[in-house]
């Protein structure tokens, strides 16, 4: 990747700064609160190929197949740990849903895929490729 303009720190604004600052701090004690709270979805990959799987459903006992996971959470926040030694990235749960709402063709119900199909629970949901990983945490269209 080359250079890109657009990436450099424009004409420094102390005030501007200061404010912009101020909101990622708050954004930080809002996100603690409800951590504390015990507001989140985690979810824990255990094949470390920087892959993200939504899930949507699951069929507990192969019972029949109920939603779960992106479809009933009431967390503020989804976790992904991507390693547990200590790799995982948290999203707001709004921002992931816009990033699914906005996509109607590519995370369409016909697109699901069925993870664990041999368990006693196995789950159906999404696969999201790192590239679209990245996409989600820093295309402001998900603000």
């Amino acid at each position: 990747m080359g250079y890109n303009p657009s990436y450099d720190i424009k004409k420094f604004n102390f005030k501007a700064d200061l404010a912009f600052g101020e909101k990622g701090e708050e954004l930080i004690r809002q996100f603690v609160q409800t951590i504390c709270d015990g507001d989140m979805e985690v979810k824990t990959d255990r094949y470390r190929n920087g892959r993200m799987v939504i899930e949507t459903m699951q069929n507990p006992h192969q019972r029949g197949w109920k939603p779960s996971g992106l479809s009933v959470t009431k967390a503020r926040w989804w976790v992904y740990v991507f390693n547990i030694e200590g790799s995982f990235v948290i999203i707001d749960v709004d921002r992931l849903k816009k990033f699914i709402d906005k996509q109607p063709t590519r995370f369409a119900p016909s697109k699901l895929r069925t993870f664990a199909a041999h368990s006693d629970n196995p789950a159906k949901g999404w696969l999201l490729e790192p590239n679209e990983v990245v996409e989600l945490l820093v295309n402001p269209e998900y603000d």
